[in-house]
């Protein structure tokens, strides 16, 4: 395992490259680079290239090895451009401890940042021939745009369903997962098994993360989030763990809707820990995540897929 970590470490480093070269050279955009960069550059954990590369050595398709490099760095700038867009939206002045572009440059800034995040990382799939793939961005992107009215239709409904929430974070984070691993089956001529195998990893590891996520919202604290806790619930963003608390009989619901609608923080943390939302929303993440990890059952056995499977347990045990 040590030699595969090793590797998967190396090909980061020349994600990394590919990034920063991205957005380096051209004085007529230095502005914009500068701006870009310092948001690529905040301390992302890398996941979507991490598991774009992890899916490329699991496959074993060594002569895609660069068009896999470049895929692995287009995810990551299209995931970087939703949250610039995301943080205009949500009037957000911090991210990963660190001062938004809307917060440093303007909204006006920010937006244009956004969209040239977005140019360049179609600029990373420029050589690649394949038709199905540019189908499977898009219809990423349509997705992604639809999980943002869907979530500002929603804003500060109480009595949205686990479907309506199922629906929302698929399209927020488990599409892009879902494009970051069949993608790469598809720009490396893999088999159409292999495809839906690696698709439904990406969406079922996707949902599992922003479960996860959504329970360290009202669990975790600042320094480790990055983010004030209960950030869901100021911009009225009913998850997971409300939809189960507002269900737990135990719990005075007239108390806890009022708690939510006037974001009394407090309130809601103790009917939360009252319930048994938190354990619930668990056993949905880690029912993801077993999916997950049982859709790669026609792969061929290998640490790579071994790794690919920790991801997924480590989504859901993560704590940040």
């Amino acid at each position: 395992m040590k030699n595969q970590l090793e590797n998967i470490a190396q090909d980061l480093e020349k994600v990394e490259e590919i990034l920063s070269n991205l957005l380096t050279g051209s004085y007529l955009e230095s502005n914009i680079n500068d701006m870009c960069l310092r948001v690529v550059k905040a301390g992302g954990k890398r996941i979507r290239p991490k598991l774009a590369i992890i899916a490329y050595h699991a496959l074993n398709k060594k002569e895609f090895y660069k068009r896999a490099l470049n895929f692995a760095a287009a995810t990551e700038l299209l995931h970087t451009a939703t949250l610039v867009h995301d943080d205009v939206i949500d009037k957000a002045d911090c991210r990963r401890g660190k001062e938004t572009l809307n917060n440093t440059d303007g909204n006006h800034a920010a937006v244009l940042a956004g969209d040239y995040l977005f140019t360049k990382c179609f600029m990373c799939l420029h050589d690649v021939d394949k038709p199905q793939l540019y189908k499977e961005v898009s219809n990423t992107l349509s997705a992604l745009v639809s999980g943002e009215i869907n979530q500002l239709e929603n804003q500060g409904k109480i009595d949205i369903t686990i479907e309506d929430y199922l629906e929302t974070i698929y399209c927020k984070t488990g599409a892009l997962f879902e494009l970051t691993t069949s993608g790469v089956a598809i720009l490396t001529d893999s088999t159409n098994e292999e495809v839906t195998a690696l698709k439904e990893y990406g969406k079922q590891l996707g949902i599992a993360f922003q479960v996860a996520d959504d329970i360290l919202d009202y669990t975790s604290d600042k320094d480790k989030l990055g983010k004030p806790v209960g950030e869901d619930l100021f911009d009225g963003r009913i998850t997971l763990p409300l939809i189960y608390a507002l269900e737990d009989p135990c719990i005075d619901h007239a108390l806890l809707k009022d708690a939510i609608e006037h974001n009394k923080l407090d309130i809601v943390l103790d009917c939360i820990k009252k319930s048994n939302a938190i354990e619930k929303a668990y056993e949905f993440a880690i029912n993801a995540a077993t999916k997950a990890k049982d859709s790669l059952k026609c792969l061929k056995q290998s640490e790579y897929v071994q790794m690919l499977c920790d991801l997924a347990d480590h989504a859901v045990k993560r704590d940040n």
